[in-house]
């Protein structure tokens, strides 16, 4: 049915909000709000260099997420700004593995699906998450949006799934928590699968996924059900 399927990283494979816990060491009773800031922040760089006129250097995903810590120690660390960037960085690099993934990754690969991620995290940080993780043997490769110097939603990072994997765009299904990835995804030609874990109303873009489901799980009987 598909000849590939593409797998976001960061809010799809990897809980982001597993870093709270680090952050509630450092901001007492604000580790949930300090986690959902480093997110927001985090993709709101994304998003600033994606769109950067010419001139205008490149980030890389490491980066903009150490820009996005500091931004978060200065709003909830004002009484206490030596709270250490590299101890949140080497934590965000031991982000917690949905609890399904690897049996979902597993089946898909038992089924010879061609599979891969395709990630804003740039290929140092891609090896590290993955591999603390132990899912970097389940893919045939992994596409970073580094490569072309750029980030999701940019349409060059999506090109990098149909032109590794010799197909057309419609041949590869994204597998995405984050809607905006969906939504990109879509326009660019690719079939989407939303990951909906906590029941959210589709942004009403005119654009809705080819398929849903509330977690990883749904996503495997999906693809026994096709």
């Amino acid at each position: 049915m598909f000849k590939a399927i593409l797998f976001d990283v960061y809010g799809t494979l990897l809980d982001v909000h597993s870093i709270q816990i680090v952050l509630e060491k450092y901001f007492p009773g604000k580790g949930i709000e300090a986690s959902k800031l480093l997110r927001d922040k985090q993709i709101e760089y994304t998003r600033l260099y994606a769109l950067r006129p010419s001139g205008i250097p490149y980030e890389n995903f490491m980066s903009l997420t150490r820009s996005a810590v500091e931004y978060t120690i200065m709003t909830f660390g004002k009484n206490n700004q030596n709270i250490p960037v590299a101890d949140i960085m080497t934590s965000y690099q031991k982000l917690n593995t949905f609890p399904e993934a690897v049996q979902v990754l597993d089946y898909i690969k038992s089924k010879n699906y061609k599979m891969a991620v395709l990630s804003n995290g740039d290929s140092e940080m891609l090896k590290g998450v993955l591999g603390n993780s132990g899912l970097h043997d389940k893919f045939d490769t992994s596409l970073s949006a580094g490569s072309v110097k750029s980030f999701k939603i940019d349409s060059e990072v999506y090109k990098l799934a149909s032109n590794f994997f010799a197909c057309k765009p419609e041949e590869c299904l994204l597998v995405s928590a984050n809607y905006w990835d969906i939504i990109g995804a879509g326009w660019n030609g690719i079939k989407t699968f939303w990951v909906n874990r906590m029941g959210l109303p589709k942004d009403p873009l005119g654009y809705e996924p080819n398929f849903e489901g509330k977690s990883l799980k749904e996503l495997q009987q999906f693809l026994q059900s096709n």
